[in-house]
């Protein structure tokens, strides 16, 4: 889209946005006339013409070649507004009107600082790079006075935080926040355009401001353009808890006294069920929302950094914000806390330390706590005992323990090597008692955690919404013998009832895929517990033959004999052909364990 342009900024003259703002500041709207906006600007040493680049008049100006002595009052528009308030967006504002003042500013931001997506680009905010791209293009933009003033007006208008060196703007050291400025900048697009004679359909004032390119002017993909545009206006009332389930009381007393505690039993007993359904009561039935990845997500990727988090908390009204991780060997330290991450740098790279997920979260809690935001953080680290902890945890270990205590980590962040753990935040393991490994679990972090025990019961099995009532008393049959058959065993070697859970998939009945869960999945850990030496020899072939699975048949045909074999129990009185029962199939089941 191509419109007029009355103003031209000075890309060999530095304008001051500090200087600009100053002056836009005491304008009367009505009273200041375009002459007296000039005589200021001059005062305050700032090159022409910016009174027709910053301010609308009237009668409107409709040639460029009016001059500050003809007689035209200032208009009030966006720009003023946020400068006589000293708005937050204030800075952006100025380089959003010095964009759309000038055809060459326009084009070497669109075109040269930011990429297809909109983002500023880290190796060309580089004073080099940058003039050896001017010079080439050969717009008049040329020149180190125009590649200096480029670079200073994105770090002056609050684009970034510049990496130097001599002086010399080398890289970005960080991207700041334009979100806030979106709104601003759209209704100042509008007003300015309005001027010029090109009016915004009612409701697409976002779609003008996008098709000339003004999400790329604020650092922004267009998504994040229109996803900032819309939050703007939509503010999350606080959300509620409802009351404590009796069902997570001990879970919840044991957190909020040690701050750290692992579910611990046998696979299927429901660990990360009983974890999840605690982060579904502290988010106040707002799993999804509350999630610190999906946060980080709906942020713009120069507003992904702790304040900005924080304020999205607060603004969605959240009770909580939780996260999940999944420990294994190969985790550490660099993948759990901080690490260096290597960043684009003029034509190389630099490292630079970045929060990981345990600091990131532990920051947010401290910054959500510094402004008064009561939420709760919950962490859940899904087979902790999979991991080497003390290369994952360091120097945390004490950290978890002296909550609000200061420790030093080797990575500095925004200057600041230290870490503490907040006190509202609570680190919820999950672990199998089946696995080996749990022989490994440090000592030390015994001692912080409480371990609760999550039995196996069949009670979830009762609970379970199956489609037929013959499904139900199938899983409570094998539940059922399957205990019975590891009773000998140790506790943690037991079979969960959520192995035993089923509903149709496709084509195949609920007894189907309960049968088939058996046979791919209950069968072969039952094999791994005896070539382990953990059940004595022949237990898997005694439930074998109970349920007339024969050893030599492919899976598949076992699973056609289990779901024929208990289609025939005495407790089903009639089955269809597909293996369901008929509405008047059931009668009493096999008993529970």
């Amino acid at each position: 889209m191509t419109f007029p342009r009355l103003g031209e900024i000075s890309l060999t003259k530095f304008t001051s946005p500090e200087h600009v703002l100053d002056v836009l500041r005491d304008v009367e709207p009505g009273s200041t006339t375009a002459l007296e906006l000039q005589t200021n600007l001059d005062a305050a040493g700032q090159p022409g013409p910016l009174w027709n680049d910053l301010a609308a008049y009237e009668p409107p100006l409709v040639s460029a070649n009016v001059t500050a002595d003809d007689d035209h009052l200032v208009v009030d528009n966006e720009l003023l507004r946020a400068a006589r308030t000293d708005r937050g967006d204030r800075f952006l504002l100025v380089w959003v009107a010095l964009c759309l003042a000038d055809a060459r500013l326009d084009a070497i931001t669109r075109e040269i600082l930011t990429d297809a997506d909109g983002h500023l680009d880290p190796a060309v905010i580089n004073a080099v790079k940058l003039r050896a791209t001017l010079d080439q293009r050969s717009e008049g933009a040329q020149g180190a006075k125009a590649t200096s003033n480029i670079l200073s007006l994105l770090e002056r208008c609050q684009l970034i935080v510049p990496n130097k060196y001599g002086g010399s703007t080398v890289g970005i050291a960080q991207v700041l926040p334009t979100a806030n400025a979106v709104r601003g900048a759209v209704a100042l697009v509008g007003e300015r355009l309005a001027d010029q004679g090109f009016e915004a359909v009612p409701d697409r004032a976002v779609d003008l401001a996008v098709s000339i390119g003004v999400n790329a002017w604020l650092n922004l993909s267009v998504e994040e353009f229109r996803s900032a545009y819309e939050a703007s206006d939509n503010v999350t009332a606080q959300s509620h808890r409802d009351t404590l389930p009796d069902s997570l009381a001990e879970l919840d007393a044991q957190l909020r006294r040690k701050g750290q505690v692992v579910l611990q039993g046998p696979p299927g007993a429901g660990k990360t069920y009983v974890a999840t359904e605690y982060v579904e009561w502290a988010t106040s039935n707002r799993l999804e929302d509350s999630r610190l990845q999906a946060i980080i997500d709906g942020l713009p990727t120069n507003q992904r950094n702790v304040t900005d988090i924080a304020t999205e908390v607060e603004r969605r009204g959240l009770t909580c914000v939780w996260d999940i991780v999944q420990f294994h060997p190969g985790y550490d330290y660099t993948d759990f806390v901080r690490a260096l991450v290597a960043q684009p740098q003029g034509d190389g790279v630099s490292f630079v330390p970045r929060h990981r997920i345990f600091s990131l979260i532990c920051a947010i809690g401290e910054e959500l706590a510094r402004r008064g935001h009561e939420a709760d953080l919950v962490l859940i680290l899904d087979e902790v005992n999979r991991g080497d902890i003390p290369n994952i945890f360091g120097e945390l270990l004490y950290a978890l323990e002296y909550r609000g205590q200061a420790v030093a980590t080797p990575y500095a962040i925004d200057g600041d090597a230290s870490l503490t753990v907040p006190s509202r935040l609570r680190v919820l393991g999950t672990m199998n008692t089946a696995d080996r490994s749990i022989a490994v679990i440090d000592y030390a972090l015994r001692r912080r955690f409480v371990f609760l025990d999550i039995a196996a019961t069949a009670e979830p099995i009762n609970a379970f919404a199956f489609d037929a009532d013959l499904t139900r008393q199938a899983a409570l049959h094998l539940y059922s013998i399957t205990a019975a058959a590891l009773s000998d065993a140790p506790s943690g070697l037991q079979v969960g009832p959520s192995y035993f859970l089923a509903t149709p998939d496709g084509s195949e009945s609920s007894l189907q895929v309960l049968s088939a869960r058996y046979v791919y999945e209950v069968l072969p850990l039952l094999n791994e517990y005896e070539m382990e030496g953990e059940l004595d020899p022949g237990i898997v072939s005694g439930l074998r033959n109970d349920l007339a699975i024969l050893n030599g048949l492919a899976q598949r045909d076992q699973v056609t004999g289990l779901v024929h074999h208990l289609s025939g129990q005495p407790w089903v009185t009639a089955v269809t052909t597909d293996g369901e029962a008929n509405d008047d199939a059931a009668n009493d089941g096999p008993d529970g364990p």
